[in-house]
């Protein structure tokens, strides 16, 4: 039996402690892909790792001190062994740790498979804690092994994961757990890499539009946010004589009767034909003829710019709110909402539904994403393949830490 570890064993230890260098790093790699052995160990001694790191630092068994100072004392008596012993002896250590880890590693896929020991008194904690590890770990696959880890070191190697972390703005904005998260996301990912929708986070005028509360609880309203794609719809939203019109209390009650608002709806559609098209429905509409005899819902209907608020399923219903007429009326909100930002943001279907939630609205009002997005590192690292992977990493967390 070779008493000293084998290349392979060096190659794995090494990535374990991300100690890789490049030329190591291809044949690592090359290792993975025709040694079904060595992946299954390396995955092992990875769960193990990441389970001996969740349970954290243990104190020492209390005579280790005096054991210490006792093979010193021997030491001494017997005399200083060579240089090549010591190197020998420390080739061994870390032979006989990889041993140890290993069989550990077979151990915990035994229990894995057939169970836990029964629980003894005293070791409630520590078994809890593996549990809790079990079930949150998901499985991992050879490719997952290559092309995750691999890419996340390399990744944490290059210049633009350094530059990254000398950014102080792109620091702040992924210390956050919730926002990693979001980031990691493919779709989110791919939108943000769009240089347009970048451009879009970056206008003041939207960190404006999510500060306000009105305006941020239309945008969660998923009917409601569809309509905002198009642009005629924006500009009409925020027009002084639409928003009177819209604030008629007559109308706010049509519009919260469900057959009067499909009614008013679908005679808004009509455009040129809207009265019209009414006028042929009244005879058996009694909606229809409730809309002909209300000259608030005629002149709602004949405006042009209130017409294409009417239109939009969802969305007229929003000025009953007085809080929201008040935040279409303040100048700064009317900016947004009449420009091409919110639109080019709103045509990404990914980052509309990522505006519904607090995590994309609060990095947006707080200014944290426009400054992150405005330095160079994080496009940068946005455009990195792995970076999304990275983004899930416990050692890219731990990273942003220090």
């Amino acid at each position: 039996m070779n008493p000293f570890p084998t290349r392979n064993d060096e190659l794995i230890q090494a990535a374990l402690d991300g100690e890789l260098t490049n030329e190591q790093q291809i044949e690592f790699g090359q290792l993975l892909e025709r040694d079904a052995d060595a992946r299954h160990r390396y995955e092992s001694l990875q769960r193990l790792t990441r389970i001996v790191d969740e349970i954290g630092l243990v104190p020492p068994p209390p005579d280790l001190a005096a054991a210490t100072a006792q093979a010193i004392s021997l030491r001494k008596k017997v005399g200083v062994r060579s240089v090549g012993t010591f190197q020998g002896e420390r080739v061994m250590a870390r032979k006989a740790m990889i041993g140890l880890a290993a069989a550990a590693a077979v151990v915990l896929v035994t229990f894995a498979i057939t169970g836990y020991p029964p629980i003894g008194k005293g070791t409630e904690g520590t078994i809890g804690q593996a549990n809790r590890y079990q079930s949150a770990q998901p499985q991992l696959a050879a490719s997952d092994v290559k092309l995750g880890d691999m890419a996340v070191q390399e990744f944490m190697q290059s210049d633009v994961f350094d530059k990254l972390m000398k950014d102080e703005n792109a620091r702040k904005l992924l210390s956050d757990e919730a926002t990693r998260k979001l980031l990691a996301d493919p779709a989110i990912g791919r939108a943000l890499r769009d240089d347009t929708v970048s451009r879009s986070l970056k206008d003041n005028a939207i960190r404006n539009l999510l500060a306000n509360d009105a305006t941020s609880r239309l945008l969660k309203d998923d009917v409601a946010s569809r309509s905002l794609k198009d642009d005629a719809v924006r500009s009409a939203m925020v027009d002084s004589a639409t928003i009177r019109l819209l604030s008629d209390d007559g109308l706010q009650r049509a519009l919260n009767d469900d057959s009067l608002a499909r009614a008013i709806g679908m005679a808004s559609r009509q455009q040129q034909a809207r009265v019209e098209s009414l006028k042929k429905a009244a005879g058996t509409d009694e909606a229809s003829k409730k809309i002909l005899s209300s000259d608030a819902l005629m002149k709602a209907i004949n405006h042009d710019a209130a017409a294409r608020v009417l239109a939009s399923d969802g969305l007229a219903r929003w000025y009953a709110d007085a809080a929201f007429r008040k935040a279409v009326s303040d100048q700064a909100i009317a900016t947004a909402l009449k420009g091409d930002a919110l639109g080019r943001l709103l045509q990404a279907d990914a980052v509309r539904l990522a505006l519904r939630g607090d995590v994309m609205q609060r990095a947006i009002a707080s200014g944290m994403m426009q400054r992150a997005l405005a330095g160079d590192a994080l496009p940068r690292a946005m455009q990195t393949r792995a970076f999304d992977q990275a983004l899930l990493s416990p050692r890219f967390a731990a990273a942003l830490a220090n």
